[in-house]
């Protein structure tokens, strides 16, 4: 048999004293409804949800804390003390993609999370008014705000018809929410009502929008006036300093022949 080298000795010993005070060793944990583990919770819309915290294999009494997202819940003190319990209701669409975590309050790394899927139908909205009213030669964005879960697919209609997409005029947008249709220089042929529709397993959802295209105002020609108005009154100035002269050289001649006729009267 091999003698036992000291070295490897204290070394092993070293490893197996960090593991047991590493997070988790003592057997201590946490769990929400009886899961230790993070996962995922999928409920529908306007459902209520109650999410239980408990210690599992403490030797003593723990504070718990509950996160939502990085926010920290505030707990009646009766509510932190080896079981914890949050309540959500009813369940709302912001509710989506949320999760909520427990941890032990001395030692956050001994926590469980719950990642919340909430199912509903599309939901559409809009920044402002949805009759819109443009000249015509000018752009105009029709914008549908969208959640949904599971993801919509997203279409535009006019007047009860799909909307023929003509490139260069029209363009549409989607991402993160957001679902738009651009018209450039739109004419008095893009008038009628527009349609945002919203189509996922769970139904369809619509938003309608009317475009109220007004001719263009008639713009009076300001350069073409104040043109004329600079050359008519140059002409008039002109006018005036001709006549001025002229007026002068009158007045310079009648002088010259007064004083003629008076020396002749001597």
């Amino acid at each position: 048999m091999a003698p036992l080298n000291f070295e490897n000795l204290i070394l092993g010993l070293g490893f197996i004293m960090a593991s047991c005070f590493a997070p988790g060793c003592t057997g201590v944990d946490v769990a929400i409804n009886d899961i230790t583990a993070d996962y995922r919770i999928t409920r529908n819309l306007s459902d209520s949800l109650s999410l239980t915290c408990t210690i599992v294999n403490n030797t003593q009494d723990e504070e718990l804390v509950w996160f939502r997202g990085d926010r920290a819940i505030n707990l009646k003190s009766m509510n932190r003390i080896n079981v914890s319990t949050v309540c959500i209701d009813p369940l709302t669409e912001n509710d989506d993609e949320a999760t909520f975590s427990c941890c032990l309050n001395k030692n956050s790394n001994i926590n469980t999370t719950v990642l919340l899927d909430i199912r509903f139908i599309p939901i559409l909205s809009s920044d402002g008014d949805n009759q819109i009213e443009v000249h015509a030669g000018n752009d105009v964005t029709l914008t549908c705000n969208v959640k949904s879960n599971p993801p919509a697919v997203m279409s535009w209609y006019k007047d009860n018809n799909i909307l023929k997409m003509v490139a260069g005029r029209h363009s549409v947008y989607w991402d993160r929410g957001v679902f738009s249709l651009s018209i450039k220089k739109a004419q008095n042929m893009e008038n009628g009502t527009y349609v945002c529709t919203a189509d996922s397993t769970l139904g369809s959802s619509n938003l309608s929008f009317h475009l109220n295209v007004k001719d263009k105002p008639y713009e009076v020609p300001i350069e073409p006036i104040i043109a004329g108005l600079v050359v008519a009154g140059l002409t008039v100035l002109f006018g005036i300093i001709s006549r001025r002269d002229r007026v002068i050289q009158l007045c310079n001649k009648k002088t010259n022949t007064n004083t003629f006729v008076e020396y002749g009267s001597q």
